[in-house]
């Protein structure tokens, strides 16, 4: 077999040790094995561009590291994800590096699982599997959020996950696990309700992280804008992709009386550049005074489903700060959110006014005006044969052809550069 490992272990420690013993196991066994050790080579933040798309089908215009990368992935026949817990989710490190497998499917629509997603862009995708090691405080229920965010990447991706584990299990353990062509993957999530947020006093200011990796020129603050605007209140936004601030909003939210954090969906998680900022925020996780936080999660699909799993995280986030969790407000088909002639985003931006005036009257979020915002949570199954016809038309992927043809590489549109031949 050939077996790429990505290593997202940020700093050298015992992860690195085992990460070798199982390295050995597997070559000994005579399997070719690839690891990446991800802090030791050149990777930038995914930053939502769809040049990869557009520009350059099928592999990253930054030409970074992460082209060496998805060769390696898509090529294997199985990639593990391993990476040490951080603030209850595999590390910024890895999460940056599987945000970059974003080349490797294709743009164009699908139905999948009754579910719309992206178009396979290779023939075939490695099994993948997630290797994490503990945190202090990772417990079953960090475990089970992580390994159904990280089935749900894998979904994105063309494959499914073999396996959630720890390295509570040997490295011989996982090298059995990894080489088991015959073991049945885990079992998707199921679909989740929305959660619920606390009431407090109405805060009279409100401390706003953009999580867009765009920055102002995301959708993220958009919507957020929106919200703030019905609000009505002092507000400080801060955007979170200038990474070399980061020491400045971490200070910002320890101040902060009510904090607000809004990200684009990222492979059914969060942004890479997003969980540098949690990470960030570490020393701070169980401090007295931590201030109550919102969140606001948008995506491209048009289902709000897609966001579910992520918010779970989100939940468990705010009480690993200890700080009050406030809800979450969940808006998908957000991409076109530019595009759109006024009177088509009048009611999306109706409602986060108001979603934001009710706040700033009770202190909490309305939850009727939070399913307005949502939409559709997911579609009626018998669409689902529609949907997939719709998608093949033309007009289907006309979004994205109009850039291909714009960049004039409409006919490159399905190109796989990273294609070995056998």
């Amino acid at each position: 077999m050939k077996i790429t490992i990505l290593n997202g272990n940020p700093a050298s420690s015992p992860f690195d040790a085992y990460l070798a013993q199982l390295k050995s196991a597997l070559e000994a066994d005579r399997h070719m094995v690839t690891q990446i050790d991800l802090r030791e080579i050149p990777l930038r933040y995914c930053v939502g561009c769809f040049g990869c798309w557009v520009k350059t089908p099928g592999q990253c215009v930054a030409r970074d590291a992460s082209l060496d990368i998805d060769r390696a992935v898509i090529n294997a026949d199985f990639v593990l994800w391993a990476a040490p817990m951080k603030m209850g989710f595999p590390s910024a490190l890895l999460k940056m590096a599987v945000d970059k497998h974003l080349p490797l499917i294709h743009p164009y629509m699908v139905v999948d699982q009754g579910e719309t997603h992206h178009l396979r862009r290779y023939p075939r995708s490695p099994r993948v599997g997630l290797l994490v090691e503990k945190e202090p405080g990772t417990d079953d229920r960090d475990l089970q959020i992580v390994t159904d965010i990280m089935c749900r990447s894998a979904l994105n991706f063309k494959t499914r996950l073999a396996f959630s584990l720890t390295t509570d299990n040997s490295p011989a353990e996982i090298a059995q696990r990894i080489v088991d062509k015959a073991a049945r993957p885990l079992p998707l999530p199921g679909r989740l309700s929305p959660t619920t947020g606390i009431a407090i006093e109405p805060p009279a200011h409100l401390t706003v992280f953009n999580g867009s990796p765009r920055g102002r020129r995301g959708n993220t603050p958009i919507l957020l804008g929106e919200f703030m605007k019905g609000f009505g209140g002092e507000h400080t936004v801060y955007h979170i992709n200038r990474v070399k601030d980061t020491g400045q909003f971490v200070d910002a939210f320890a101040e902060a009386e009510c904090a607000w954090l809004g990200f684009p969906l990222y492979i059914d998680a969060m942004p890479g550049i997003v969980k540098h900022f949690i990470e960030a925020l570490q020393p701070l996780a169980g401090r007295k005074g931590n201030p109550p936080i919102g969140f606001l999660v948008q995506s491209g699909f048009p289902e709000s489903l897609h966001s579910r799993y992520v918010e779970r995280y989100l939940e468990r986030l705010a009480a690993r700060l200890g700080s009050p969790y406030l809800g979450t407000i969940v808006k998908g088909n957000s991409e076109v959110v530019r595009v759109m002639p006024p009177e088509s985003t009048r009611q999306w931006f109706e409602n986060l006014q108001a979603l934001g005036r009710f706040f700033a009257e009770n202190g909490r979020l309305d939850a009727e005006i939070l399913r307005r915002i949502a939409d559709t949570e997911r579609f009626p199954t018998i669409l689902g044969p529609v949907l997939q016809v719709f998608f093949r038309l033309p007009v289907g992927h006309s979004y994205f052809d109009g850039m291909l043809k714009q960049n004039g590489v409409y006919r490159q549109r399905f190109a796989r550069p990273f294609e070995e031949q056998v």
